[in-house]
Formats: structure tokens, sequence, C-alpha cells
């Protein structure tokens, strides 16, 4: 029979029978991949940390009733299938490939911007934390009043070199943030608005481009415009720079897939100038000569070459005249930052809250500690939920 001779009802069957074929093949290949999922997340050995995006992925959720009922078992099982599925690193890079064939100049909550620049993009919500911490902060200065506590909020790339933004690309206004803060704390702390300082250098190299942190260099000038806060009155006026890596690839660049660039990262020892110290690392119980960690060079994350990475406490003791003690309350940005500080200072306290729990006026008390620094970066500080506790007051101490 000629395939024009049919009649309308056999063209609708043999219609019926291709879109069934083309049905069954596409569900057949769908029902292949996620056995195929499903066979590799049982017996695949899960990774614990990710190099690429310098992180702790998620394990396998804790089966329990309680945890379905409230939804946390299905929240936690989709963070697991997407930490640990097959081949992620490279679909990420798949992604930000055809991303860029569309013309996009975002991935994975980072612009690329110009000159190989990734910015890490400030969130636009509301954080619940924020309020109490500046209680916190303000609370925690006035019960301390016999002490110097000065605070500064440090801006993010995307915020202050806005000349290497992609074309109309929307950005948090982190100045609001910043000057909520400073009207919440000043009636007891010394805030110091950082921001212009770091625009006037914004063509220098003052943030990495692969990293969210900033450079020696952006700490150096942010130092310079702390010191007559900090009751430094004469700041070294010259450095010796030492290169100590080209190769950094920091965590924007794994964030975002996005690998055309590298990082310098430089150590600053001022001239003329004692900065030798003892570093303990007091939970972890062990001691070291120097402020820098030569051996994670040797790692993907080279921002740690400051101190080995974050740690709950860090005490720091120099053969100084000065009878000055500081307090640092910080985040990683002001890892790099404590170069700056070693020489006007007999002894430094260094404090992330993220892990700490001790009793932080007895700290004060028990330390003899003449001056407190609070340095956060914006964004670290709007989404941090533990400062408040690691503040507040133990009982009779009100």
């Amino acid at each position: 029979m000629k395939k024009n001779s049919l009649t309308p009802e056999q063209k609708q069957k043999m219609r019926r029978e291709r879109s069934f074929k083309i049905y069954w093949k596409v569900t057949a290949i769908f029902l292949a991949a996620l056995l195929f999922v499903g066979v590799y997340l049982i017996f695949h050995k899960d990774k614990d940390y990710s190099e690429t995006e310098n992180r702790m992925l998620a394990q396998k959720p804790v089966f329990s009733l309680a945890n379905v009922a409230s939804g946390k078992f299905m929240t936690d099982m989709e963070s697991y299938v997407t930490d640990q599925f097959f081949a992620r690193d490279w679909q990420i890079s798949l992604k930000l490939f055809e991303d860029s064939l569309l013309g996009k100049r975002e991935s994975n909550g980072v612009y690329i911007g110009k000159k190989d620049q990734l910015m890490e993009i400030p969130d636009t919500k509301d954080y619940p934390y924020v309020e109490d911490n500046l209680e916190a902060i303000r609370d925690f200065a006035g019960r301390q009043s016999g002490v110097n506590t000065v605070m500064t909020l440090v801006p993010n790339a995307a915020y202050i070199c806005d000349q290497l933004l992609p074309a109309n690309a929307p950005v948090r206004d982190q100045g609001e943030d910043i000057e909520r803060a400073k009207n919440v704390v000043s009636s007891s702390v010394n805030f110091v608005d950082v921001t212009e300082t770091l625009k006037s250098h914004k063509e220098e190299y003052i943030y990495y481009r692969t990293d969210h942190h900033w450079t020696s260099l952006g700490a150096k000038y942010t130092f310079e415009a702390l010191a007559d806060s900090l009751g430094i009155p004469n700041p070294a006026q010259s450095y010796t720079v030492y290169p100590v890596t080209h190769d950094f690839s920091g965590t924007l660049s794994a964030k975002s897939g996005y690998d055309k660039a590298r990082d310098i990262i430089d150590i600053y020892v001022p001239e003329g100038m004692d900065t030798s110290c003892v570093v303990n690392y007091v939970d972890e119980q062990k001691k070291s000569a120097s402020i820098y960690s030569s051996k994670d060079l040797e790692e993907r994350d080279k921002y740690e070459v400051f101190f080995g990475g974050n740690y709950s406490r860090i005490d720091i003791s120099r053969a100084n005249e000065e009878k000055k003690n500081l307090l640092l309350i910080k985040d990683s940005y002001a890892n790099c930052f404590v170069q700056f500080l070693l020489p006007y200072y007999r002894n430094i306290i260094i404090i992330d809250p993220r892990y700490y729990y001790d009793d932080i006026d007895k700290l004060v008390h028990d330390n003899e500690i003449t001056d407190v620094l609070f340095l956060y970066n914006v964004n670290t500080f709007m989404e941090d939920n533990s400062l408040a506790d690691v503040l507040a007051a133990e009982d009779g101490e009100q």
C-alpha cells in the first residue's frame, strides 16, 4: 500500500506508534540515568571535601520520621545529591561554557568582570542576626569602657571596584550596611569607615581576581586608615614586599568554574622593625615562630599561608617594650591584616567567633587588653550568626 493511499485512521495510528516509541526511548534513557545515579551514590565513596571549591561537602542525611515530617530530610538529601553528583566539577565548567556562549557574565553567585576580575555578588536579602550582633558589640564595648574599642567593616570588590563590573550588574549598597552599623555602635565604639580609602585605590591590586578576600595591599591601606584610632601614631612608612606565590587560584574561581587568571600573594615586612613573635594555637596546643604557614603554599587555598587558616583562638606574644595588648575579633579578612599589627603590640589575641565558646569578658580582664578591634568583611558580617552569643555577658557580669 502506498503511503499516500493510507486512510486518516491509519496515518493517526502510525503517528501514535511513532510517538509511543519516542516516549519509550526517552523514558528508558531517563530511568537508566536515574538508575546510574542511584547506583553511583550507593557504591561510590562520598567525598568529604572539595579541593576545587575549598569547602566541606554535604554528607548522606540520617533518615528519621522527625526529619521527614519537618522536611529536613528532603532538604538535606537535595544538598547531598547536588554535592556528590557524578562529574560535578565537569558539569560546573560545562555550564559556565554554555553561559558564556549566551553572553552571561555571572556564574553560581559570582560576577565575571572585566580583566578577568571575579567578584562575589553581595546578597540583597536582609539577615536576622545583624541587629543582634550590632547591639552585642555596643553592649560589650559598654562593659569594657576602659578599653579602646575600634570597628570597621570592609566592603567587597563588587562595591569598591565598580569599574570592573559587568555592564548593568546590580550590586547591594554596602555603604548603607556600613552606615547602619555605625549608627548602632558609635555610642560605644570608634567606628572607622574605610570605604573612601579603598575607593581611592580601586585601580590598584587591592582585591584578588580569583578569590573573595582582599590582598595584602588592600589590608595595608586599611591599616593606615585605622592606625590613629588604634593609638599607633607613627605606623611604618616603608615595607619590603615578598611575593610568596604567583599561582593562587581562589574560592571564586572554584565556585564559578572560571579559571583564566592567577593571583599573587604578597607578604609585607616593615623595614627597620622587629616582627619576631611566638604564635600559640590555643585549642590545638601547638606553637610556631611565624604567623605564616609556608606548607599551605602547596595547597589549593594558598590564602591559608596566613596562619594556616581560621582557628578559635590564636595568641601572639612578642618581646615588645609596648604595654599594649590587642584583642582582634574577626573573620578571615583579618588573617592577612595581622602582619601590619605585629610591631605595635606586646600581645595580640585573635578570636574567630565561629569557633570560640569561652567567656570573652574574662579574656579581656585576664590578658589586660588595652585595645579591641572588630574587623569583618561586610558580607561575612551580614551572615554571622555566632558573634552575639560570643559577646554576651556571662551571668553576674552585666
